[in-house]
């Protein structure tokens, strides 16, 4: 399908202009604080009076920016990556790896740290575009070639050769300036919920041709006009007078659009330059969505944009301007300096000495000079000062050597000045929280999401000064939990007491390894990984002397066991002996009862057979073994009879004539 391009500019304008409303109203709200942070003139000056301003926005800013700023920069690790399952612990390790390099090494993070803060505690508001940053060369080198003679013979000769060496190939991110940006004013407070997201920026034809994704750059020549809405940060309106070099204004459309008219809206970027498109093609990153990150430094409910510092404390400057002001005018229509003289006390000769500073003469006394000084200021006008200095500073959480916050203010014991410290420790890190939560940690997704899409093959990154690691773009893929490790140095210095406090209640004959590890804690949460690197590794050399000792008293210990083992199996032994005695006796006792037991069987039966003889039991007992003997013959002869009887019965039964024979 083709597309209609003039109607699809006419809609992303209509969608730009829609957007203007809410962008107008947020361009107000952020002049006024700029103004405010600028210490610019209010428009109620007169002339001949003081027109000072107070400027406590900006120095409220410039107190806590370096604590904002120091927990994002003082590490290298300061990213951590944690394995949703157990099958992505070496895609997590590799993007921990990956990402603590990209942004610690290869990115300015200082200077766009350092700018992020600075616009968002500024101007309420932080718009970050994320990108991927590729530059490559052609170079030539020598390098090895077949070549086949006219008989075919192969050699192989050196000859220059053209290669494609990668120069840059890493995500990247800068902050973008609030007046050129415009939100879809329907996402309310969150942008994944955004239709489109508009950024206008300066260029210049010669980067757009080398940039190689945008056309139609020749019609650009033949349209004129200018964009009168865009405010350049260049104040001078210096203008190139040469085409390549003069600056064009460009608009880019990030955002969704039916461009197949199938009812679908589908994530695309178009570009154009007055009225001409220079750029359209589908998002080419691979979440789809516009590459922008938008960070409120006070949120509102329901709301992208938040509010800056000049929102809470602009009526405290306010007033503490108008006391100055009063207190400077004051002093200025005193007449400090001035000398009065009671006519005649001077002569003309002693007069001209008064004025010239020399010595003089005069009539009266001391009384009749009279000298002029400021006007006693009243203690209210400190007493407010004072008072504003409380608020603002209760306000923001940032102490300063004004005498804001203090332990008087809250009380003069040791709790108040706990409380003071503890209010303004709590306030520092929650805005610490909140750019971690809302800029870093989605800059690292959108950067581990570039790094699986636009990262070659293999990356090889430096972990030490001599050990480096392959980091393959397959092996980046996987459910990861990002984890930013913030701390400030409020934060780190209470927990490094506590560690010393832990470490003062230790024995001496704790292990040594215990204290080496919480030393190197403590020097982590100072700021040294160097040292606890070493601390940790650190395995102390042995003493000759002592380790001979050690090894004296060692064999001296074998020697006692052995000692002790012979003792042992002497004892063994000789118990074992004393248990075969015992048996031997035992056995030798149990032949004397079976002798014994014998004999006196021999007896008894000698007694019984003399016994049976004397009473004629012998005899009797003979004649019943033969009457038994007689018995059976009689039985055995009977039961032979009766077998004869049976078989001849059986033969006349069978009409056998030869009854009585067998045969």
């Amino acid at each position: 399908m083709k597309i209609n391009k003039a109607e699809l500019l006419s809609a992303l304008k209509a969608d730009m202009k829609a957007a203007d409303v809410l962008k107008q109203e947020q361009d107000s709200l952020i002049s006024t604080w700029k103004a405010e942070y600028n210490g610019e003139p209010y428009g109620n000056e007169q002339k001949g009076k003081s027109a000072i301003v107070s400027r406590d926005i900006k120095k409220q800013s410039e107190w806590q920016h370096a604590t904002i700023v120091d927990p994002f920069v003082s590490t290298a690790d300061i990213i951590k990556c944690t394995p949703i399952t157990w099958e992505d612990t070496d895609s997590a390790e590799q993007n921990e790896l990956l990402l603590n390099t990209q942004f610690s090494r290869k990115f300015d993070r200082f200077n766009f740290m350092s700018k992020a803060v600075k616009v968002l505690d500024r101007e309420g508001t932080l718009v970050v575009q994320t990108g991927w940053d590729y530059e490559d060369e052609e170079v030539t080198v020598m390098g090895e070639a077949v070549v086949v003679d006219e008989y075919g013979n192969e050699t192989v000769v050196e000859q220059e050769v053209t290669e494609t060496v990668v120069k840059k190939n890493q995500p990247t991110a800068r902050v973008c300036r609030n007046e050129d940006i415009y939100l879809d004013p329907t996402c309310q407070d969150n942008l994944d919920n955004a239709q489109f997201v508009i950024h206008r920026y300066e260029t210049d034809l010669s980067t757009l041709k080398k940039d190689g994704r945008y056309k139609n750059l020749d019609k650009l020549a033949k349209t004129s006009g200018e964009d009168f809405d865009y405010d350049s940060p260049d104040d001078t309106e210096f203008q190139f007078s040469d085409a390549p070099r003069k600056k064009l204004i460009i608009y880019e459309y990030w955002g969704n659009y039916d461009v197949d008219g199938d009812g679908i809206a589908e994530p695309i970027v178009c570009a154009w330059i007055n009225d001409v498109i220079v750029r359209l093609q589908s998002n080419p990153y691979p979440d789809g969505k516009p590459p922008f990150l938008v960070v409120p430094f006070n949120s509102i409910p329901f709301k992208l944009h938040g509010e800056a510092n000049a929102e809470m404390i602009g009526d405290n400057q306010k007033v503490k301007t108008a006391v100055i002001r009063g207190i400077i005018d004051n002093m200025a229509q005193s007449n400090n300096g001035q000398v009065a003289i009671r006519k005649g006390a001077l002569d003309q000769t002693n007069r001209k000495k008064f004025l010239a500073g020399a010595n003089f003469e005069f009539n009266g006394t001391a009384n009749d000079f009279w000298h002029g000084s400021y006007n006693a200021i009243p203690s209210s006008a400190f007493d407010m000062i004072s008072l504003m200095n409380n608020e603002i500073e209760s306000i923001t959480g940032t102490k300063s050597f004004s005498g804001g916050i203090n332990s008087g203010s809250l009380g003069s014991t040791a709790t108040g000045a706990r409380g003071a410290l503890d209010a303004t420790a709590t306030r520092r890190m929650n805005i610490v929280r909140n750019i971690a939560e809302n800029l870093v940690k989605p800059l690292m997704r959108k950067w581990m999401a570039y790094n699986a899409e636009f990262l070659e093959e293999e990356e090889v990154i430096r972990v030490t000064n001599d050990k480096f690691v392959p980091i393959r773009k397959d092996d980046l893929s996987g459910r990861i939990d990002i984890d930013i490790s913030i701390s400030t140095a409020e934060d780190n210095a209470a927990k490094s007491q506590e560690l010393s406090f832990l470490l003062q209640t230790l024995g001496p004959n704790e292990d040594p390894k215990i204290r080496r590890d919480i030393m190197a804690d403590i020097m982590d949460l100072m700021r040294m990984p160097e040292q606890a690197k070493r601390m940790r590794e650190y395995e102390p050399k042995p003493d000759p002397v002592q380790e001979k000792i050690r090894q004296l008293e060692l064999e001296n210990l074998m020697l006692e066991n052995q000692m002790l083992v012979a003792s042992i199996n002497d004892k063994n032994a000789r118990a074992n002996e004393n248990t075969i005695d015992a048996e031997l006796k035992r056995s030798k006792a149990a032949v004397e009862k079976a002798k014994a037991r014998k004999l006196s069987s021999e007896a008894d039966m000698t007694d019984l057979k003399f016994v049976k003889e004397d009473n004629g039991y012998a005899h009797l007992e003979q004649v019943e073994l033969e009457d038994l003997r007689h018995a059976q013959h009689l039985e055995r002869e009977a039961m032979k009879h009766r077998a004869n009887l049976e078989q001849m019965l059986a033969q006349r039964n069978a009409g056998d004539t030869n009854i009585g024979v067998v045969e």
